[in-house]
């Protein structure tokens, strides 16, 4: 008996030396691709010029669709995404049949070693790819071994999605030098399982009730229409309250997701599906303009998600776009952009900024706190105005006003520290 006890605590400390030794050849203390990519608003607009034409949501199910997405696109889309979903960094180049992929990934909540530095070979043959070439840190993973697992891995994705015996949505891919090209079949079942692989059970959870208790309120007259910080006040004291058993970011995070949503007019229902009430109009209001208010929470929602550049960029690229169209230029309009950038960076920058966000909010805060002053800012600038007055966006002329603006925003009560 004593032999087999000696026996299992040895097969358990060689199970744990072997999982120890993959651990430290796979994981590194320093990534080795570094920096960080920063969207213009040229990026912006590129980005939604391709979304626009490879929208397949008017598709019927089944149909083929080719996409085809430029080297540089494809490379600033991957590297943003790494840096939203896996705080990384990415280095990609095509070649005829070839991509090669570098890229640093940090793991969170690690403490040490928690870089996984990598590098992907994927080659093409008569349209199907296949990885040659697997690095994770030190180690070299066969390539069979990593298609295999790859195949398993989308194999599994396709069942969740419930595509039955409907045939691999990836018809063929080509590689060249200048671009990626895809052809695709169409499953809608596959938009419902990215969303609920990327929301967990608890984010769903946390979704959901921050819905819920705006359209409550609503129902009690608060959040329909007023200053916005009549809503915040309520909503973040909710938010406080439940991060006595939760993680205060994590419920910062959904609190601003669903005001960010209802804010931009987009369909709710994709963030909480089933609820069969839905708040009102937004209407709310910061220095008595429901567009600041709306700029604001859409910012915030998205710094609250780590799409800091994202919420810079895009609210640019609106400003941009409004000289041309719409209402033209606003500074103004940037300052509310910054100002909910700022906010939603603070609210979920660390589990002790969480809460200092949410005992601040529910003890109640007056607009000057989260908002600087901005109505006097120049705004309704049209093309030509923009060009004679300023140049150029990042100018000396433009900067100057956008250093005034984040002057501003650092004396507002709820940044100064």
């Amino acid at each position: 008996m004593r032999a087999l006890i000696k026996l299992f605590f040895l097969l358990i400390l060689l199970t744990l030396a072997a999982v120890a030794g993959v651990f430290w050849f796979v994981f590194s203390d320093t990534p080795q691709i570094t920096g960080q990519t920063v969207l213009a608003h040229q990026d912006i607009a590129r980005a939604r010029q391709i979304l626009r034409q490879n929208d397949p949501r008017n598709m019927p199910p089944g149909a083929t669709h080719v996409m085809e997405i430029g080297a540089r696109d494809l490379g600033l889309a991957s590297n943003y995404l790494l840096q939203q979903l896996a705080l990384g960094s990415a280095q990609l180049s095509l070649a005829t049949d070839r991509l090669d992929l570098q890229a640093s990934l940090r793991i969170p909540r690690v403490p040490w070693r928690n870089t996984l530095n990598l590098e992907a070979s994927i080659e093409t043959i008569d349209g199907q790819a296949r990885i040659a070439q697997l690095r994770l840190g030190r180690l070299n993973v066969p390539p069979r071994l990593a298609n295999l697992a790859a195949a398993k891995i989308l194999q599994h994705g396709y069942t969740r999605a419930r595509l039955g015996n409907l045939a691999d949505p990836v018809q063929e891919l080509g590689l060249f030098p200048d671009r990626l090209r895809l052809s695709y079949r169409w499953h809608p079942a596959l938009i419902d399982q990215a969303r609920d692989t990327l929301l967990s059970g608890s984010d769903r959870e946390a979704l959901r009730h921050y819905h819920d208790l705006l359209v409550d309120l609503q129902t009690k007259g608060v959040g329909k229409h007023g200053p916005l910080t009549k809503l915040l006040q309520p909503m973040f004291a909710a938010a406080l309250a439940r991060s006595a058993e939760r993680d205060p970011v994590e419920e910062n995070n959904a609190l601003l997701t669903v005001l960010g949503t209802w804010a931009g007019k987009q369909d709710i229902s994709r963030l909480v599906p089933g609820s069969p009430r839905r708040p009102g109009a937004f209407r709310l209001k910061l220095q008595r303009r429901t567009d600041f208010g709306r700029h604001f929470l859409i910012s915030a929602a998205l710094a609250a998600r780590g799409d800091t550049a994202l919420s810079n960029a895009v609210g640019l690229f609106k400003e941009i776009s409004d000289t041309d169209s719409g209402s033209g230029f606003s500074f103004a309009d940037i300052a509310a952009d910054r100002a909910g950038t700022r906010f939603g960076e603070q609210a979920t920058r660390s589990r002790e900024a969480a809460k200092q966000v949410q005992r601040r909010l529910a003890m109640g805060i007056v607009e000057a706190d989260i908002m600087p002053p901005a109505r006097d800012l120049p705004e309704h600038i049209r093309s030509e105005t923009f060009k004679q007055r300023f140049g150029y966006v990042g100018s000396p002329a433009y900067q100057e006003v956008m250093d005034e603006i984040e002057r501003r925003i650092n004396a507002c009560g709820l940044y100064r520290n």
